[in-house]
């Protein structure tokens, strides 16, 4: 279809004021409009830190919306700098174009342990997916403390998830606007990365988010708990000069006046804790008390089971090598194997850690580690590694493989299931970056040059079976988006993906340089991740 491309700043009249953008060419010259940094809510400033988000008062004249606003407030995993700022509540819209059918609107909420990302067109160019007709936007939330601490105490509102209660908002703000951007407010598809995907999948289990979407892609995230530490906003403030006690209001007085880049780098976790392999202080959290914009008030294994989400389609799946990032981490530091030899219940699930007792999580991470390496804790040595990396890929396996029994058990609506296996020498940038072009396989964020522009991206010859894996992942998700079944006119005559099946095979659709329906290859180690989680007494879904 063309369009036709002559405005080259358009304005486009919103709910809340007007925005001018700007006409882009993606990197293989496709046109599209690109609306950046165009503000959902109320800067969380001052007061407003920690808090709910609240609607933004609509602005006179036009905004300029032509360049990317900054990202939340967080620590870059590149430069080890505090980088961004407290005021960050912008989403950016790009359109193929703005006249003609409405089109299928695609919500991408970034990844980045709960604490780091970037929701703009630097870090995730949309370039491949604005060769279809779509509307693709990019929601900016906060991250770290600023988004995820919680106080019981009722009277201060605070009652956590605010990170989450922002992605609400702006979801509602594209329900009235997508019409705007020529997209289709009833074929909305939000799809997120590692922490983002999570994010997606508390979405779907909450009440709250009913009707603001119609259907979901999980990339390489689920956590049917939200396994939250406790009393890490006590240990944030005692990290940062905090002398008082233990009490809700004293401590969130005092974070309140906290220098926010002190609030965001502080790293409070003991030795042994990282030893154990804590990583991410704030998260989404089961709010202690209801309030009109509560989004969790249990957890999602339990809201799963009635939500609304169970009558819409998901795309859900993982990377062949997720468990690649321990080899990462032996690597980089051998002293990590110690860890495993004295702490055998690191290689166990969250949830496991979180709900047993220590003698129990050790009996559980040491069968665990002998059905893997057929060894005991203390006798591993490097040449264990590629079965720990085996180890680590199945739990990631499983916890995706929990949210599928429910979904078979409890939904209606169809559930794919992707594994991502294609290993490229010089595209695959996540594990290039970490490990060295020597190092193969297909690691965490591998996924994500096949569907976004990234920083270390360059040009492929469209000659290259690359180009063909980037066209096809485009293709099945925007006709996921368009029409809730993902085999489109590129793939339908390769294969058929179909959804899972309660009984039967379990059949996973592996992206490589082909694609092809497989009975998924983790599928006979997770029987063993059950047993655990029925040795503790934890319900799969």
């Amino acid at each position: 279809m063309t369009h036709d491309y002559t405005e080259s700043s358009p304005v486009v009249q919103t709910t809340h004021g007007k925005v001018r953008g700007t006409l882009l060419k993606g990197i293989y010259e496709d046109p599209f409009y690109a609306f950046d940094g165009i503000p959902y809510a109320v800067p969380p400033l001052g007061t407003l830190r920690f808090k709910e988000p609240h609607d933004l008062k609509p602005w006179h004249g036009i905004r300029d919306c032509s360049k990317p606003s900054d990202k939340c407030l967080q620590v870059s995993s590149y430069t080890k700098l505090v980088e961004g700022s407290e005021d960050c509540l912008y989403l950016n819209v790009s359109a193929k174009t703005l006249v003609g059918e409405p089109m299928p609107v695609m919500v991408y909420i970034h990844g980045g342990a709960f604490k780091g990302g970037d929701s703009s067109r630097h870090a995730w160019g949309p370039d491949y997916l604005m060769k279809e007709d779509i509307v693709y936007i990019s929601i900016g939330h906060r991250l770290g403390p600023l988004g995820f601490l919680s106080f019981a105490d009722p009277s201060l509102e605070v009652p956590g998830n605010a990170g989450l209660k922002d992605i609400i908002l702006a979801l509602q703000w594209i329900k009235a606007n997508a019409a705007n951007f020529n997209g289709d407010p009833d074929r909305i598809t939000i799809f997120g990365h590692s922490s983002g995907s999570m994010i997606v999948q508390l979405l779907l289990a909450s009440p709250r988010s009913e009707g603001l979407f119609h259907k979901a892609i999980l990339l390489a995230g689920v956590s049917m708990e939200v396994n939250r530490m406790p009393q890490v906003e006590f240990r944030l403030a005692k990290h940062l000069g905090y002398e008082g006690e233990n009490i809700d209001s004293q401590v969130l007085d005092f974070l309140l006046k906290a220098d926010p880049q002190l609030l965001v780098s502080a790293d409070f976790f003991t030795p042994l804790e990282k030893a154990q392999g804590h990583i991410m202080p704030f998260r989404p959290s089961v709010e202690c008390y209801g309030t009109p914009n509560a989004v969790l008030l249990a957890e999602p294994i339990d809201l799963q089971r009635t939500s609304w989400s169970n009558r819409i389609p998901i795309i859900l799946g993982a990377n062949s090598g997720e468990g690649l990032t321990t080899i990462n981490f032996l690597q980089m530091n051998p002293s990590w194997l110690k860890a495993f030899q004295q702490n055998p219940e690191r290689v166990l699930p969250w949830t496991l850690r979180c709900r047993c007792d220590p003698g129990q999580r050790r009996q559980l991470g040491q069968a665990l580690i002998h059905h893997f390496c057929q060894v005991h804790g203390h006798e591993l040595t490097l040449d264990h590694t590629n079965a720990l990396v085996d180890l680590y890929n199945h739990a990631f396996v499983h916890a995706i493989d929990r949210l599928i029994q429910s979904r078979l058990t409890y939904s209606q609506a169809a559930t794919y299931l992707y594994r991502f296996d294609f290993d490229s020498p010089d595209f695959n940038f996540y594990r290039i970056r970490f490990m060295g072009k020597e190092q193969r396989g297909v690691t965490h964020v591998d996924e994500l040059g096949y569907i976004f522009v990234l920083p270390a991206t360059f040009k492929l010859d469209k000659s290259r079976p690359e180009y063909t894996a980037i066209c096809r992942m485009v293709d099945m998700f925007v006709q996921f988006a368009a029409t809730s079944d993902p085999n489109g006119p590129l793939t339908k005559p390769l294969v058929e993906w179909k959804p899972v099946i309660r009984f039967g095979k379990r059949l996973a659709l592996n992206i490589s340089e082909e694609l092809k329906c497989v009975p998924q290859p983790e599928m006979p180690k997770l029987k063993f991740f059950d047993r655990l989680y029925e040795m503790a007494g934890v319900p799969l879904f």
